[in-house]
């Protein structure tokens, strides 16, 4: 029963968050968030169904992410926390992510590999079908119009070919395993990796690269025969990516001839070329984030704030893209940034533990499977930020300990385990339960009501949330969207808006502060606010330039509306400079 039970669990994990539709407000993954970190809970508080008596494992994949937690921890006490929930989420599933590391580890002890590996493959290969089935609509009207996203139930379709290759990975491992026949496999790796094709995700040819490496040196440079079939399987599942990147083209021309409709969907070699130049901006903003506060970096989520204050500089404001970059698309750049060198430190040690236990197990087919799964979600994480979402990070944690799952000798005593598998498991649980309770009470108080009475009770319902510490962020920021910037109640209105501003400044909570903080006479920071504001959001100029018109008796509003015509005359220069 409980082999089942972990089974079961690991199944689940990999397979139903990634099933779940996106949902944009206040959080657009947030089910998929709770649904992984519920299950990732009910995994740690499994391990109470394991023989009594064993001593349990502390695999040395649990500390870099502790030690993580550890570090977040600190910078709540010494650096400017404007939002818990910003900080203790992260905190959560650090520390729940570690400890489900921890059950499997136990989970292994008791049963082996080959059980639970079989069912994690399996939840990955049925999750991506579905996800792949679930695109097919999506697929449709990229054929038929020419354009649109393909991105299965996952909303995004960089993440959605990540989670296709983990797919492709885990029915590798089947195969390898024997668990499904050859030609089994071959078949759902033609119709994954057109899927891929169809994503049109550029990582994909990241993923081939790395898989070519790892399945040439697992397939003929290993002597172990499971890990040698594994890697070839690996490798065809490499040539099958860059195959389907070579004719997926043709097979739409032929779409397209039939249909009688002519389209442009291009896939990742197509694309291979387009502009990243804003990507490359956020890398430099990123690592001049981190030089200037290279011990403990500026916060976890304190990025956002840096990026928009560093680009009114000139040379980065001429990459325009009017939209807020949370992240910097560089997860190890976006940690220097915001964990500085002790938090990278940490996740670092670990990696780099594992390639070094890769190195001294090379004959372990497990520790290659895991390598497999590691480098889609690193190779991402280069231009992207998945494991910054529960749903990736949660099963990432358990596939760092596939990849090395060697402990030190001293372990923990039965008791203690379970005593920590209690407190933590229950504790997740229960957050949980209170996430999605909050979830249900904040959502639909996003959006101001047409009825000035109902919206005043929409107010004060969340100025009570905002002094909740998993919502305190989502509350202010749906009372942002509850202020008007005029002379009435600036102090709160402020109180909304100049927090927001420290973490996630966008473009309307920006301009609504320049302004209320001009009408208070603060010329100097409503021209910063200005400042920042026009030169990350070009598309804004003609809005910002209109919203403080009707105060322009205020002494300070002239000052901010020269900064909107310095900005316009910059980006129209920008457009009579020859090529």
């Amino acid at each position: 029963m409980p082999l089942r039970l972990f089974q079961a669990l690991l199944f689940l994990l990999v397979s139903v968050p990634f099933a779940i539709p996106v949902l944009y407000s206040p959080n657009a993954v947030f089910r998929s968030e709770a649904a992984a970190f519920g299950l990732s809970a009910l995994l740690v508080l499994a391990a109470l169904a394991l023989p009594r008596g064993r001593r349990a494992p502390l695999p040395w994949m649990i500390w870099p992410w502790l030690g993580l937690a550890a570090v977040i921890g600190v910078q709540c006490l010494v650096l400017d926390t404007p939002y818990w929930s910003l900080r203790l989420i992260p905190i959560a599933y650090l520390v729940v992510g570690a400890l489900s590391i921890l059950a499997l580890a136990r989970a292994r002890d008791a049963y082996g590999w080959a059980p639970l590996l079989s069912a994690l493959a399996w939840g990955l290969v049925m999750g991506a079908l579905a996800n792949s089935g679930f695109a097919l609509p999506q697929v449709a009207d990229k054929l038929l119009y020419g354009s649109g996203r393909v991105y299965g139930n996952i909303g995004q379709a960089n993440m959605y070919g990540h989670y296709l290759a983990w797919g492709l990975a885990g029915v590798a491992w089947l195969a390898a395993r024997r668990e499904v026949p050859r030609w089994l496999f071959w078949a759902a790796a033609a119709w994954l990796t057109v899927s891929l094709a169809w994503c049109g995700s550029r990582s994909v040819l990241l993923y081939a690269a790395a898989w070519l490496v790892l399945g040439g040196l697992a397939g003929w440079r290993v002597r172990d025969e499971d890990t040698r079939r594994l890697g070839r399987f690996l490798l065809g599942a490499a040539l099958a990516m860059v195959a389907a990147q070579l004719l997926t083209p043709f097979l739409n021309e032929l779409v397209a001839l039939v249909l009688g409709k002519g389209h442009d969907v291009p896939t990742a070699l197509e694309r291979i070329s387009a502009n990243g130049a804003r990507r490359l901006v956020e890398w430099r903003k990123a690592w001049m984030t981190f030089l200037m506060h290279p011990l403990l970096g500026v916060g976890w989520s304190g990025y956002p704030a840096y990026s928009v204050s560093l680009h009114s500089a000139p040379e980065l404001a001429r990459a325009m893209e009017s939209k807020l970059f949370t992240h910097s698309h560089n997860s190890l750049l976006n940690l220097l940034a915001e964990t500085g060198i002790v938090g990278t430190a940490c996740v670092l040690a670990g990696l780099v533990a594992g390639v070094v236990g890769l190195w001294r197990r090379p004959d372990s087919p497990v520790a290659w499977l895991g390598a497999a799964l590691l480098s889609v979600s690193l190779l991402h994480s280069l231009v992207e930020y998945p494991l910054w979402y529960f749903h990736f990070l949660g099963p990432f944690l358990l596939f760092c300990l596939v990849f090395h799952d060697t402990a030190p000798a001293w372990r923990l005593p039965d008791l203690a385990a379970r005593a920590l598998a209690i407190l933590v498991g229950a504790l997740g649980v229960a957050l949980t339960v209170v996430g999605m309770q909050t979830y249900m009470l904040i959502w639909p108080l996003m959006t101001p009501s047409k009825s000035p009475t109902e919206s005043v009770q929409q107010i004060v319902r969340l100025e009570g949330l905002r002094r909740h510490p998993l919502v305190d962020f989502y509350a202010d920021f749906a009372l942002s969207n509850y202020v008007v910037a005029n002379e009435a109640e600036i102090d709160w209105k402020l109180s909304v808006l100049d927090p927001l501003n420290r973490v996630r400044p966008y473009p309307a909570q920006l301009g609504k502060a320049a302004l209320l903080h001009a009408l208070r006479g603060e010329e100097a920071e409503a021209r910063r606010l200005m400042r920042e504001a026009v030169y990350a959001y070009p598309a804004n100029l003609d809005w910002f330039a209109q919203m403080p018109l009707p105060y322009f008796q205020y002494p300070a509003v002239p000052g901010m509306l020269d900064e909107v015509a310095q900005a316009r005359a910059f980006f129209a220069g920008l457009k009579t400079k020859p090529r």
